[in-house]
């Protein structure tokens, strides 16, 4: 589909990524993804145009040479998504803070980052890393910021979001009270062109996220799963997510994904698959011990696959449908 935005819409989330990052004209920046992506247009083209910094543009993310673009050209500040975090984590070059004097921040969104990962990136490479939240038709909804931030959430909402967590019935929720977020406002888009070519007016809708999410009392945000990932077991909502954050505090794992599954007891169980670190081992019931040790019991997946790889679309995001797809394939008669 296309999105369609005008003007105002960028430059406010323009101005909203200055506000999180406090970009200003000596920054020299670097990004390595498409700009046919909104996130790519709002985190890195808008301040280019708005504050006059440098900008420096890879053809595509490369992990040997990632450190040595930001040495040679000094970079102050890079983009980052999930699966390029994970990959300098988890297949390290030897790089330390020393090296890389001049990165003071790293951003990371498209999915959400676990805690975890979160504080082993910042150790490892002295940088202070931002985790973000947007959405295609919406811009920024929710940000950390260099001046105020922290782990675990996507931050406070964008400056200039209209920004809302509701239940059900599209009643705002109090704080601490999980419910979809909605977005409206002047940042988000006019509309959207799907692939039968018909516009769809938005400019005066308010946009549901599909995103779960719940605000503590400093205003910061957590994202919690999405709505259709959902995981129904014996009449109880369980977010995947949660279980994935606990599988990947493993030193053991590389990447994790839960899903559900049907179960002719509790409609859905819960299996996991994990991506195992290079040069380590892990047995299903390292899985199911260590998940007991952190999760409720009802939470604990029954089913562990070891896998290769997790499938992923272009953007890094893990494709939980296709895991489900390869589950009923492997599991369920014809």
């Amino acid at each position: 589909k296309c999105v369609v935005y005008n003007h105002l819409s960028y430059w406010l989330s323009g101005l909203s990524t200055l506000d999180m990052l406090g970009l200003t004209e000596d920054d020299r920046t670097l990004d390595y993804r498409s700009f046919g992506w909104n996130s790519a247009q709002v985190l890195s083209l808008m301040p280019w145009l708005q504050t006059g910094l440098t900008l420096h543009i890879a053809n595509r993310f490369s992990h040997s040479r990632f450190f040595e673009w930001i040495q040679n050209h000094e970079i102050t500040f890079a983009a980052g998504v999930p699966t390029v975090v994970n990959m300098l984590l988890n297949e390290p070059l030897g790089i330390a803070a020393a090296d890389i004097p001049s990165l003071r921040l790293m951003t990371c969104s498209t999915a959400p980052l676990s805690p975890d990962q979160w504080e082993s990136f910042e150790r490892m490479y002295g940088v202070t890393l931002l985790q973000l939240y947007g959405m295609s038709e919406a811009g920024w909804i929710c940000g950390n910021r260099h001046y105020r931030r922290r782990m675990g959430t996507v931050g406070p909402p964008a400056k200039h979001q209209d920004f809302r967590i509701v239940d059900g019935a599209g009643t705002p929720c109090a704080v601490g009270v999980e419910g979809e977020v909605t977005v409206g406002g002047p940042q988000t888009c006019l509309g959207i062109i799907p692939p039968d070519g018909e516009f769809e007016d938005l400019s005066e809708t308010r946009i549901s996220t599909g995103d779960l999410a719940v605000m503590d009392d400093d205003g910061f945000v957590t994202v919690t799963g999405r709505t259709k990932d959902l995981i129904i077991r014996g009449g109880v909502n369980i977010a995947p997510l949660e279980i994935d954050n606990v599988l990947l505090s493993d030193f053991r794992v590389l990447e994790a994904a839960a899903i559900g599954v049907p179960d002719d007891i509790y409609g859905e169980d819960i299996v996991c698959y994990v991506v195992v670190k290079p040069g380590e081992t892990l047995s299903t019931e390292d899985v199911r011990q260590h998940c007991a040790s952190a999760l409720a019991e009802f939470k604990v997946p029954k089913a562990v696959q070891f896998v290769d790889d997790l499938p992923k679309s272009d953007r890094g995001k893990v494709r939980r449908d296709d895991l489900k797809k390869l589950w009923a394939r492997e599991h369920l008669s014809p």
